[in-house]
């Protein structure tokens, strides 16, 4: 089988899959219910925690919604890296303008082990006594403004026969024209179609039963990793508890991020998928495929004119220009469902085609950089904090510079 001919398949076949994985993902969204209607069983009472560390650009609104939840019995804990974050002032105000409908707990971290991310600690922190207390436990993250409904939904989910996790996801709505901002939406489409197929958790609209937090080892599995949601999948395996998206609860996030922000984000989302889930082999495969294919096309097509044989250079270059069309026509299509599923008007500003070209190409090349940087990555920075990574329960905190800067304008973005 000549290179021109394997070329040629190859984008057929990534194409084709492409396209199969977001009617899927459109199905599923079709399918799932929205927002929990009242008097629908919901698990209660619930725990929402919430762990900061450094400031994020909808942080008043994260907590002015969190506390003003329609869930008919639950409390807010609050976990901030420390007094002198700058997160602390700003909840501070936040819940001073507000009135709670919950109890809410405010505290600063209290131990910082070196064995796992302190996002974890702070996720052991937040849980204390959660599985005499209450029923279900909810994460939430500070890049995520719940609806009031945004609980009593994950409690309903959760309420329903064999789910013991129930999670949304985000969908990036760029607010300007920044190629950072659209190649992170790019990317995320992909993403997101992938995680909601092969049953990946999002840790920042998450719930679980309070009662897996011993029964499913997860109390003990937090303590000693990196991440709090991708490992959930492969904790649950043979427990007789499944993982449930619902699809009401994906989450419109408009914030601004710059490229040199963007790639060190995409590195650890997938390191994150490399420890814990077990279909991260096909996630690798997939990612490398692609670029791998367009590069060798590229090739061939240029071997092609040099030989003089012009129908195998022009059925090479047709291959390749369906290939790059199906990614800016698929991102519509996604963002079309996304738009359909949560209720909204369009969540990307014009030209939305012009920018989901931009977008979904250049995440192509920053997708394959991050992967192959992913796939042997030892050690890495977040917020501020280095970890090496020795394996999945293998962290080892390093270095903890204080989350605190100096004073300045809002941040853009909460990467």
């Amino acid at each position: 089988m000549t290179l021109d001919l394997v070329c040629m398949l190859a984008l057929l076949v990534i194409t084709a899959t492409q396209i199969v994985l977001v009617g899927w993902f459109a199905s599923i969204c079709r399918r799932g219910a929205g927002p929990a209607p009242a008097g629908a069983p919901c698990l209660a009472p619930a725990r929402v925690i919430l762990c900061l560390r450094g400031s994020d650009p909808f942080l008043a609104d994260t907590i002015r919604a969190a506390v003003n939840q329609d869930h008919p019995d639950y409390e807010l804990r609050v976990i901030i890296d420390s007094r002198d974050d700058p997160a602390w002032a700003e909840v501070e105000a936040a819940l001073a303008g507000s009135q709670p409908r919950c109890r809410v707990i405010v505290e600063p971290l209290t131990h910082r082990p070196s064995t796992s991310s302190l996002k974890c600690a702070s996720l052991i922190q937040g849980l204390g006594d959660a599985e005499r207390g209450t029923e279900m436990v909810a994460l939430l993250d500070a890049d995520v403004v719940p609806a009031a409904s945004w609980l009593r939904t994950l409690g309903t989910a959760l309420a329903a026969d064999g789910c013991g996790v129930a999670t949304g996801n985000r969908w990036y709505a760029p607010p300007d024209r920044e190629l950072g901002s659209w190649a992170r939406a790019g990317w995320n489409a992909g993403a997101l179609v992938q995680m909601v197929c092969f049953g990946i958790p999002w840790g920042g609209t998450l719930a679980v039963r309070s009662s897996l937090l011993e029964s499913a080892g997860l109390r003990g599995k937090w303590a000693r990793a990196f991440c709090e949601d991708t490992l959930l999948s492969a904790a649950l395996a043979g427990t007789g508890w499944r993982v449930k998206f619902v699809p009401a609860l994906i989450a419109v996030n408009r914030e601004s991020v710059t490229l040199a922000a963007l790639v060190p984000w995409i590195t650890r989302q997938l390191l994150t998928a490399r420890l814990y889930h077990p279909a991260w082999p096909v996630v690798a495969i997939f990612g490398l495929s692609a670029p791998l294919t367009v590069l060798a096309t590229a090739i061939a097509i240029g071997l092609a004119f040099a030989r003089h044989d012009l129908p195998a250079g022009a059925g090479l270059g047709i291959c390749l220009a369906v290939f790059l069309a199906s990614l800016p026509t698929l991102f519509l299509w996604i963002e079309r469902v996304v738009m359909q599923t949560v209720g909204t008007q369009r969540l990307t500003a014009t030209p939305a085609l012009a920018d989901a070209v931009r977008g979904t190409f250049s995440a192509q090349a920053i997708y394959a950089s991050a992967l192959l940087r992913a796939l042997a990555l030892t050690s890495t920075r977040w917020r501020g904090a280095t970890y090496t990574i020795g394996g999945p329960f293998d962290i080892r905190l390093v270095a903890d510079e204080t989350a605190a800067g100096p004073a300045g304008p809002a941040p853009q973005h909460s990467i």
